[in-house]
């Protein structure tokens, strides 16, 4: 009887033990986020600071989208339209190639991915731009671009959106959609 009992608590603890690894590799492959969703879409709007005055400079409009947010290569794409605040001077820009440098970090209704991206400038890509994306709750999107990779051409402050397309949720407003 004791022999068995020996036996047994041998095997729990060699399934407690192999258990115990397979999560540690399934954590390895899927990064803790609080994110709900493995698909995050939704608009830019922002207002970015010129670099040297620190007021109000310019106008952001534009989409994201992250795919694969829960896995440990996320794919980022970002577009979007610069417009000075007088309407002068519009241009575009996209954020590509978003490349996950670290675990993705969450903090309360947070989750931060930090890596680098390649961002489209006035005729050229620049690479290899630390990027950081946070999700905030289910609501809010901010994305920072180093400044000193893009000439501070962003200002000083994040590119700021939020987790809804309106043109999705309501396609009446954007579309001609008959009734």
């Amino acid at each position: 009887m004791q022999i068995r009992v020996i036996g047994l608590t041998i095997v729990i603890a060699m399934i407690l033990a192999t258990l115990s690894s397979v999560s540690t590799i399934s954590y390895a492959q899927k990064p803790a986020t609080n994110l709900s969703k493995d698909s995050i879409r939704g608009a830019l709007t922002s207002i970015q600071n010129d670099a040297s005055t620190l007021k109000p400079s310019w106008i952001v409009s534009g989409v994201f989208r992250m795919d694969n947010a829960n896995t440990t290569s996320p794919i980022f794409n970002a577009t979007f339209y610069m417009i000075k605040i007088n309407g002068a001077a519009s241009h575009q820009h996209v954020i590509s190639d978003f490349k996950l440098n670290a675990a993705p970090i969450t903090n309360n209704n947070s989750t931060i991915f930090n890596g680098t991206s390649t961002i489209t400038m006035k005729d050229l890509l620049v690479k290899d731009v630390p990027t950081s994306i946070t999700f905030m709750d289910e609501s809010a999107v901010s994305i920072w671009l180093d400044p000193s990779k893009t000439k501070n051409h962003f200002g000083n402050t994040a590119i700021y959106g939020a987790q809804h397309l309106i043109c999705v949720e309501l396609p009446n407003y954007c579309f001609n959609v008959a009734s």
